[in-house]
Formats: structure tokens, sequence, C-alpha cells
């Protein structure tokens, strides 16, 4: 697989690309504020955590790589911020809220990314695993997807897959969010395990939450791959979405 190599003259964007990214962010304001959606966005919490149990967690691997380090200082930085968020009932959590700009003036480093359906570097590369994460034990506890964009190509052989085809949620600061709803009556919030190789992040809650059994049905469409997500209840299956990938080939 062809990574194309990091040029550190791009840590400064265009002109072009900042008003673009400018506009997009104006845009998801104004939507959130015409919305009602602005007062009701989870924040960081200013005062000490709760102390609640865990009700789900998942463990990956942070698979190793050329840019390994810089990998998990970006999942790390993440995590810190999301794990100050409490999501009340009826308030939304946004990825981005959250985490914020990945800047290289806010600690980012560049690492592996998918862009523009290739495979190359970024500042803020390996985010999307923690979203994909959070995506995960949202659809396991049943909470409302609000926003949720999966990628455009499949990068990974079947042998080296930490996580089923159809469980990822690609994040792209100011064009794709990722986005849940509390519906339940109390709250919740996530925190999240580190070690050199393995991420883990748990879903915590004053009350029991109980896990919904989640399916990725794949099916073959034409050169692509479509992945059907279904929950499974007591009334037969539930179809959430559907997710279409290209296979990334190897002179890519």
């Amino acid at each position: 697989m062809g990574i194309v190599p990091f040029d550190p003259s791009e840590e400064k964007m265009s002109l072009w690309k900042t008003i673009k990214r400018h506009i997009r962010l104006t845009q998801r304001a104004l939507n959130d504020s015409l919305n009602g959606n602005l007062p009701r966005m989870a924040r960081a919490q200013p005062d000490s955590l709760p102390d609640w149990p865990a009700c789900l967690s998942i463990t990956q691997p942070i698979l190793p790589g050329p840019t390994l380090s810089n990998k998990r200082h970006n999942i790390r930085l993440a995590c810190e911020r999301i794990s100050n968020v409490v999501v009340q009932p009826g308030q939304i959590f946004s990825y981005w809220k959250a985490v914020g700009p990945p800047t290289a003036k806010r600690g980012f480093l560049p690492s592996r990314n998918i862009i523009g359906g290739r495979l190359g570097e970024d500042i803020g590369g390996g985010l999307c695993q923690v979203s994909g994460l959070l995506y995960q034990l949202s659809l396991r506890a049943g909470l409302q997807i609000l926003e949720r964009h999966a990628h455009s190509i499949d990068i990974y052989r079947e042998e080296e897959r930490y996580a089923p085809l159809g469980a990822d949620a690609t994040v792209v600061y100011g064009y794709k969010d990722y986005r849940f709803l509390n519906p339940f009556q109390h709250p919740v919030m996530f925190s999240f395990s580190l070690t050199e190789h393995t991420v883990t992040a748990h879903l915590s809650s004053p009350l029991e939450i109980v896990e919904q059994q989640i399916m990725f049905e794949r099916h073959r469409s034409g050169d692509a791959e479509m992945v059907v997500t279904k929950m499974m209840t007591a009334d037969g299956e539930r179809i959430l979405g559907a997710s279409l990938y290209r296979k990334l080939h190897v002179d890519e």
C-alpha cells in the first residue's frame, strides 16, 4: 500500500482550504442554532467527574506502523478530552465539540489517515479509531445515532481487522462529525484505558444499561462491499443503516 509522505509545509493550510472549512463550521453552527441543538450539546464538566461503574467496554489493538507513537499520542489527547464530558438525558454528544480542532498548535501530531480516498498522513491521524469505538459502544447501548459517516475504503485484510467492517465512524473536522443523542432518563459518560498497544473504551452510567445485540451483515456489490447494520430484537431484526466500502488496491 502506497503511503503519501508527510510534507511539514502542508501543516499550514492553504487560504482556500481554511476558508472552506470556516464556511462549513459556520454552516454547522447555524444549523445547530436553527434546529435548537446548541443548548442541548454536552460539554466538558468543570467540576470533578462522577465515579460510575462501567456498563459496557470494548478493547482494540493500536496496530503497529511507522507512525504508531504519533497515533497513540493523538488517541490519548482525544480520550482525555472526551472523558471530561457527561451526556445528560436529552443531550447531544458531538465528537468535535469534545475533542476540538485537531491542530499541531493544540498538540496533535501527523499519523496515518485516509485523505481523499487514499492512504496518507495528516495532523491528527488515527482519531477515527476513537470515534469508531464510541460508535460501537453507542450501538450496543442503544443510544440514538444522529450522525455517523463510514470510511470510503476498506484498508484492512481480514487477518488485520480489529473491528467488524461497518463498525467504523470516520470524522473530519468541519465536515464529518460523530454525534448521538442520550435517550435515557439517566446520564452516560465515556472513559478510556490505554496501554502501549491497546485502547479500551468504557461507557458508564449510574444505572444499568441493557446491551443490544448488533450484527454487521456483509454483501458484495460489484467491486465494493456493502455492510448492513442490524439490531436483533425480540420482534426480529431492525436495520439501522448501511455502509458501502471499496477495497484499497495494493498500487494505491
